[in-house]
C-alpha cells in the first residue's frame, strides 16, 4: 500500500472511521506479528498465543493515542505501546525474565508520551545531522563554534534569527551553500569578518530555527546554544 494511502487510512482512523480502521489494522498485521515476536523471542501464530492478541489491541491502542500534529512516527508510537503492554502482560504473568529490561514500566499514558518524545527526539537529531552534513558541518564542529563572547553570541543569535524568519535568506544559503553576507551585514551592522568566524553557528542555528521538522530541539534553541543531546 502506498504511503499517502497509509496516512489516509491512518487520519481516517484516528478520526474514528471503522472502515479505515479495520483496513489499517489488516495492512499491519505482520508489522504486529514482527514486533511481537521480536519481544517475545519466539515465534507466534494468530489464533493460538495471546500475545498476539495483547499486540493487536495494543496497536489499535496506538492509533488513538496518535496525533499527527507532533509529528512523529506512527510506527515508533505503535511498536512502543505493543512493546509496553506486553511487558505489563509478563509482569502479571509472573514472566519478569523473559523480556524485562532495565528502565521497564507498566504502560502509561504519561510513559508512552515522555518514551515517544524521547524517541522523536532521537529522530530529529539523526535528522538535523544529515541536515548539518550538507554544508559539511559535524556537531563536534558545531559546539567548537559557539561564540565564548556573550556579546558576539547575541549578535549571532539575532543573525540566525533574521535568517530563518526571511524565506529569501534560507533559499540563498539552501542554493549556495554559504550565507548572504552582504545583506546579513546591512541588517544586523555586524562585519563581514565577524559573520565569516561565526558562520557554522550561524548556518546551524538558522536551518534548526527554519525547519519545521525540529520541534524538540528548537526547545533546546530558546538560548539558542547547542549542548545536552547535540
Amino acid at each position: 500500500m502506498h504511503q499517502d494511502q497509509l496516512k489516509q487510512l491512518l487520519e481516517l482512523s484516528v478520526s474514528g472511521e471503522k472502515q479505515a480502521r479495520e483496513k489499517l489494522i489488516s495492512h499491519y498485521r505482520p508489522f504486529i506479528l514482527k514486533e511481537a515476536q521480536k519481544i517475545c523471542r519466539r515465534p507466534l501464530e494468530w489464533g493460538r498465543d495471546e500475545e498476539l492478541s495483547i499486540a493487536l489491541i495494543a496497536f489499535n491502542e496506538s492509533i488513538d493515542a496518535y496525533r499527527e500534529s507532533k509529528g512523529g512516527s506512527f510506527e515508533h508510537l505503535s511498536r512502543l505501546v505493543i512493546r509496553r503492554r506486553l511487558i505489563d502482560h509478563f509482569r502479571r504473568a509472573g514472566k519478569h525474565s523473559l523480556v524485562i529490561m532495565p528502565g521497564d514500566d507498566f504502560l502509561s499514558k504519561s510513559a508512552v508520551e515522555e518514551d515517544w518524545e524521547q524517541d522523536e527526539r532521537k529522530q530529529e537529531v539523526e535528522a538535523y545531522k544529515r541536515l548539518l552534513k550538507k554544508y559539511n558541518i559535524t556537531f563536534a564542529m558545531l559546539i567548537k563554534s559557539q561564540p565564548k563572547h556573550k556579546e558576539t553570541k547575541e549578535k549571532l543569535k539575532r543573525a540566525a534569527r533574521i535568517m530563518a524568519e526571511n524565506q529569501d535568506l534560507i533559499d540563498y544559503l539552501n542554493k549556495n551553500g554559504r550565507l548572504p553576507k552582504r545583506r546579513l551585514c546591512e541588517w544586523t551592522g555586524l562585519t563581514p569578518r565577524v559573520l565569516e568566524r561565526g558562520r557554522i553557528y550561524v548556518i546551524a542555528l538558522a536551518l534548526l530555527l527554519s525547519e519545521n521538522e525540529f520541534s524538540h530541539l528548537q526547545e533546546y534553541a530558546r538560548d539558542l546554544a547547542v549542548e545536552g543531546e547535540i
